[in-house]
């Protein structure tokens, strides 16, 4: 009777091994499809990123070529400015 018990313990013992590595193994399939989602989100996002960046550089690019512009052609308005005042200053005097 006691080798049956014992007999009857182990394989309930056994039985309940093999439930549990059953779950292990279901929960690592489990995990590994949501790492590889995961994988698969940070690479999106990643790719975002980089377009974003890109965006940015052009419209940094695009605003120093507009400030560039724009300084020239305040200094050319400068220029002229001072030619105008020059030749005023030219006929003017004459005229008092």
């Amino acid at each position: 009777m006691w080798l049956t018990e014992e007999i009857h313990d182990l394989t309930s013992q056994l039985g309940e091994g093999g439930r549990s590595v059953h779950e292990m193994d279901k929960a690592r399939k489990r995990l590994e499809l949501e790492k590889e989602e995961l994988q698969a989100a940070l690479e999106e996002a990643e790719a975002a990123l980089e377009m974003e960046e890109a965006k940015s550089q052009r419209t940094q690019l695009e605003i120093s070529a507009i400030r560039q512009d724009i300084d020239r052609r305040l200094a050319e308005k400068d220029e002229e400015f001072e030619n105008t005042r020059s030749e005023l200053e030219l006929i003017i005097p004459p005229l008092l």
